[in-house]
């Protein structure tokens, strides 16, 4: 049997809310991967708290993770933008993640003369970030630049918003932006190579809730895909996309069998 390597979405596989509480087995899954040895990573595409302080917010849950075995887009962010000597953004998102933004040393600016426009998610967006985003594409050549290419986000009282992504190509659109637009989170290619460096098996798995944003992606690349139906989207939701992923698992211990009587200790 092929030792296996998962890398586990947050959001509707290992916690149920934004509030990051924890699915009831959540903690004995992560305690046995350990146990038996499997490498995991846990990836998420979350861009409303820098990394750390979502390693924090998890150990006050109970959840345990050391610095190396969470990965975000922003994990990936300040080297792209360095790479690419930008260091003048306009950011839309929450202000833990803009406050980072200026610890590592990027001006973020409340103007539209900038080199970038970074997008996260934004829980306070309102037209005036908006008319200044958009402003610094069309007027300046500003890049846009989404933290992930999320299309749509599940919030915790059952309704939903466009997410990262699908903001980003709103205004792509209304600039008439030619570019192609960046992912910084997964299933990107970069993303994943970043989420797997290092990590010793010989078969990857992403595992997630996230049909669209995160299966499909995954399995062009050549990774294994595990739909977990306890997030956003049910079973019935693999018809309408005409998807077929490797394993489908209900909960966390029903995966959790299914590794107990197929992998190679």
């Amino acid at each position: 049997m092929k030792r296996l390597i998962l890398l586990l979405d947050l959001d509707g596989v290992l916690v149920k809310d934004k509030f990051l509480n924890p699915f009831p087995d959540a903690f004995t899954f992560l305690k046995v991967l350990r146990e038996m040895g499997i490498a995991f990573r846990v990836v998420s595409n979350n861009s409303t708290r820098p990394p750390q302080r979502i390693l924090e917010e998890l150990r006050n849950k109970g959840i345990e993770l050391k610095e190396g075995e969470f990965i975000s887009p922003l994990s990936l962010l300040e080297d792209y933008l360095k790479e690419r000597k930008i260091k003048r953004i306009f950011f839309i998102g929450m202000p833990a993640v803009e406050e980072y933004l200026r610890e590592l040393g990027f001006e973020v600016l409340q103007d539209h003369k900038v080199e970038a426009v970074v997008i996260g998610q934004d829980r306070n967006i309102d037209f005036n970030k908006l008319k200044k985003a958009t402003s610094a594409v069309f007027l300046e050549g500003a890049k846009i630049i989404p933290l992930n290419l999320s299309r749509i986000v599940k919030d915790d009282d059952g309704l939903y918003f466009p997410g990262a992504g699908s903001l980003a190509l709103a205004i792509a659109h209304a600039c008439g932006y030619k570019e192609e637009l960046p992912n910084l989170g997964k299933p990107s290619k970069d993303f994943m190579n970043y989420a797997l460096s290092g990590l010793k098996g010989e078969e990857a798995y992403l595992v997630s809730d996230d049909i669209y944003t995160d299966l499909i992606g995954a399995k062009d690349l050549g990774i294994k895909t595990i739909f977990m139906t306890t997030g956003k989207y049910g079973k019935e939701e693999l018809n309408k996309a005409n998807f077929n992923p490797d394993l489908v698992f209900d909960s966390l211990e029903s995966l959790l069998q299914y590794l107990y009587k197929t992998v190679s200790l």
